[in-house]
């Protein structure tokens, strides 16, 4: 380096030591905020000096070093990205600095767009996503079905706590064909991958039981495939399975069990019971139609098993370029 690179450099490396130094101190209250402050301002610094190319920023991870591991050669380069995807104005405005550093790492890596970017920041702030979960997201192609799909189920009315929680479609890619030749299967299936499960329906499901046995003060007894709760919305939800196409005369098993852990499970401590009626294709004329005519908080979705998927996405793209 000549004299004034060398001049330059030397007040690049204070500026980012005191940059470090300050942050540290902060991180005791905001921790990763912070530190995901710490390195968009770093990789600001090392974008204006890229014309000096990769010597610069090996010798700042050699000068360096006493701050540890964090500020490697590889981890300099990734601040220097991250920069580079965001202005100032728009990072400030996002929520990357509340999520996990390897976890934005991994969505700018495997993100194909700026705006695929910042759809699975907010998501993963938004509903708690796990840097696994993250990467589970991205094998289900889940920005891809946002843009093709409403997030919600069918539903009767626009209903908050429905539009919420439901989906038009769930992805199984854990589940194949001969998982889902009858209802039983499917059912055992779901259950044997109860944790995948639960991540796909969404944050604040809990599987109360299967084959839920439901009592009448006249001892009638029933079964329902799937009692779940939801902790954030507070209320039951009552799951039934078809492997077909969703038909009229669905409903009304599922509205009365609705109505009937209603009666005799619900206490004033929980709202209203929600019924999904969880279908392998439905017509939405049909659907909406049959859900016109109930007062219950009734939702119909879709699944796909991982055979289905992508022909399933291409179909809807090509669609939607259609449109």
């Amino acid at each position: 380096m000549n004299d004034v690179i060398s001049n330059e450099y030397i007040n690049d490396l204070k500026h980012i030591k005191e940059t470090i130094r300050q942050n540290q101190n902060k991180a005791m209250v905001v921790v990763n905020s912070a530190m995901i402050m710490t390195y968009y301002e770093i990789g600001t610094i090392i974008n204006r000096r890229k014309i000096w190319g990769n010597k610069y920023v090996q010798k700042l991870s050699e000068d360096l070093k006493e701050y540890g591991k964090g500020y490697s050669y590889d981890q300099l380069k990734r601040m220097a990205r991250f920069a580079k995807e965001f202005s100032v104005d728009e990072i400030r405005a996002q929520a990357a600095p509340q999520i996990p550093w390897f976890t934005i790492i991994e969505i700018m890596h495997k993100s194909k767009s700026h705006e695929e970017i910042l759809w699975y920041i907010n998501q993963a702030h938004k509903k708690g996503w796990s840097r696994s979960q993250v990467l589970h997201k991205f094998k289900e192609q889940a920005y891809e079905r946002n843009l093709i799909e409403q997030d919600t189920s069918i539903s009767i009315k626009n209903d908050s706590s429905i539009n919420e929680i439901i989906k038009d479609t769930y992805v199984f890619d854990f589940l194949n064909i001969t998982n889902t030749t009858s209802e039983k299967n499917l059912k055992e299936a779901l259950l044997d991958n109860v944790i995948e499960f639960l991540h796909e329906l969404g944050p604040g499901f809990a599987l109360m039981d299967k084959e839920y046995k439901l009592v009448t003060p006249s001892g009638k007894t029933f079964f329902i495939d799937l009692l779940m709760y939801h902790t954030k919305i507070h209320c039951y939800i009552v799951i039934e399975l078809k492997i077909g196409e969703f038909s009229p005369s669905d409903l009304g098993q599922l509205g009365f069990y609705v109505k009937a852990i209603d009666k005799l499970e619900k206490t004033d401590k929980d709202e209203e019971t929600i019924g999904i009626l969880l279908c392998k294709s439905a017509d939405k004329i049909v659907a909406e139609t049959t859900l016109e005519s109930s007062a219950m908080k009734i939702g119909i979705s879709k699944y796909k098993v991982l055979e289905s998927l992508p022909e399933y996405l291409e179909e809807k793209l090509n669609k939607k370029r259609r449109d």
